[in-house]
């Protein structure tokens, strides 16, 4: 049987006060105004009143901040634009495509035996309808999570940029990101979500599942190229989002594309686990259908939505109903 969209219950509304009388408006219990002709009359003064002067207002200091520190994060985000253009993309305004090119032409000096680079392509754009993320030079490679919003949920359990050492090369790795732009992952806890021991009792991860790989086993299994990211996938995501391009960009996005992309082997498993229970909704704060494969596509910078659910169904020749439509 279809599981339709949970509802929350709502407190009904409190019954109304009735409203606090005006100044000077008589109540039930006010007695009766004096007679006018029984009151002395004087001459009313011809100088004018002197206006109130307005008490000054304290400014609220935790709003300023919170509104600077959102500012500050902004300038890594993505630019989000809308509308359409010819081949159904959008660049957005001339300021915005200006945004876009701000860290062309930057130059990031890197320690731990990494190269060096050059940023050359713009920051992605971001959908605001589907919040996938643009990039202008690979068209096939959509991911919905930026490289912040990964790190606040906790991914990696809190450990990626944990200290490690290659049995490869035996050197210990542990300055390797220092152009991880710490507007992503200001006022978080860097001992508990970026630099966590491995192996620690609780988890981080947004959805409480213990799952993927340590460093170690990435290292042995040959997925890593150190050369340019010594930590994998993640570090190669953050730096093609902030504009680098180098000579693995292509086989991470097809590593991406195989995981996560539209016909991934991990997204079709957890699309194919909500249709078989019969749920036509994917909740973007609940999961109870499978944490493990939701956790593994979040490390990989999508988080499923009910149109991917939506399009799956309907490509194993499903009807989808108008009130299943929305995303």
């Amino acid at each position: 049987m279809a599981q339709t969209r949970r509802t929350r219950a709502r407190s009904p509304a409190a019954p109304l006060d009735p409203p606090a009388p005006a100044p000077n408006e008589p109540t039930e219990a006010d007695p009766s105004p004096p007679s006018t002709s029984s009151i002395p009359q004087t001459p009313a003064s011809s100088s004018p009143a002197k206006p109130k002067r307005k008490r000054p207002v304290e400014p609220n200091y935790a709003k300023l901040e919170e509104k600077a520190a959102r500012a500050k994060r902004a300038k890594f985000a993505a630019v989000e634009v809308g509308g359409s253009g010819a081949n159904g993309s959008t660049m957005g305004s001339a300021e915005g495509a200006a945004e876009r090119m701000r860290l062309v032409g930057k130059t990031v000096k890197l320690q731990e035996g990494q190269s060096d680079y050059t940023i050359t392509a713009p920051l992605p754009w971001r959908d605001p309808q589907t919040r996938d993320f643009h990039f202008d030079d690979y068209d096939e490679f959509k991911p919905n999570m930026s490289p912040e919003e990964i790190i606040r949920n906790g991914a990696f359990d809190g450990g990626f940029f944990r200290p490690v050492k290659s049995k490869k090369s035996g050197r210990e790795i542990h300055e390797d990101w220092t152009d991880f732009p710490t507007e992503w992952y200001e006022g978080l806890d860097v001992s508990m979500y970026l630099t966590r021991p491995e192996g620690a009792e609780d988890s981080v991860n947004k959805w409480q599942a213990r799952i993927g790989q340590p460093y170690e086993a990435w290292e042995e299994q040959g997925w890593l190229r150190p050369e340019h990211d010594a930590r994998g996938w993640y570090q190669w995501y953050y730096r093609f989002f902030l504009g680098r391009r180098c000579d693995d960009d292509a086989r991470q996005v097809q590593r991406w594309k195989g995981v996560a992309g539209p016909t991934g082997r991990f997204k079709r498993m957890f699309l194919g686990k909500y249709r078989r229970d019969g749920i036509h909704f994917i909740e973007p704060d609940e999961e109870d259908t499978s944490r493990g494969i939701r956790q593994t596509l979040n490390h990989w910078a999508y988080d499923p939505t009910t149109s991917d659910l939506n399009r799956f169904r309907e490509e194993q020749g499903d009807k989808v109903a108008n009130d299943d439509a929305d995303v």
